[in-house]
């Protein structure tokens, strides 16, 4: 009986050691699976908890560089402002011009870009956009913008997040 046994019993490591080698890979699939599994939820978190608000509180008038406010109105923490995306449209001498801007780290921007000019309620974390905080945005397009017609901002979080706001030209 004892020999039974102990042939059982290897008979049974072998076939676990030869599971564990043959199906080794599944396990690392499985991990693999499990990490992006967290990465989907923890970015769906953030995007849950990520809102903003675009305004024009001034008449943007008839030039090149004007200026807007962005609002985090939400818990997430905005500091990617190079990952931001905004997307300025307006017409100019009748004609409808879209322009996407590049982030600039020092104010005044140049043609194509946008910087932050001002800091409102920067409190908790100084040069992150914390909620209730707000940032004054200035930018240079190419062109002049046309009087009487709208001018739209659209701005995107670097996690997808959109606002737009659109104003009169006086």
């Amino acid at each position: 009986m004892g020999l039974s046994n102990a042939i059982s019993g290897g008979i049974i490591m072998f076939g676990i050691t030869f599971v564990i080698f043959t199906f080794g890979g599944l396990t690392d699939k499985a991990a693999s699976f499990s990490d992006a599994s967290s990465e989907t939820s923890d970015w769906e978190s953030k995007l849950v908890k990520t809102s903003i608000g675009v305004s024009i509180p001034n008449d943007p008038g008839t030039d090149s560089t004007f200026s807007f406010d962005i609002t985090n109105t939400n818990l997430e923490k905005l500091w990617e402002f190079d990952k931001f995306d905004i997307i300025i449209t307006y017409n100019s001498a009748g004609i409808t011009q879209t322009e996407t801007l590049t982030y600039d780290y020092t104010c005044a921007p140049d043609i194509g870009e946008w910087c932050i000019s001002t800091w409102t309620n920067d409190i908790i974390d100084p040069k992150i956009l914390n909620n209730g905080e707000t940032i004054t945005v200035d930018v240079e397009i190419s062109n002049n913008i046309q009087s009487g017609s709208n001018l739209i901002v659209i701005v995107a979080t670097q996690n997808g997040v959109v606002a737009t706001e659109t104003r009169s030209v006086a």
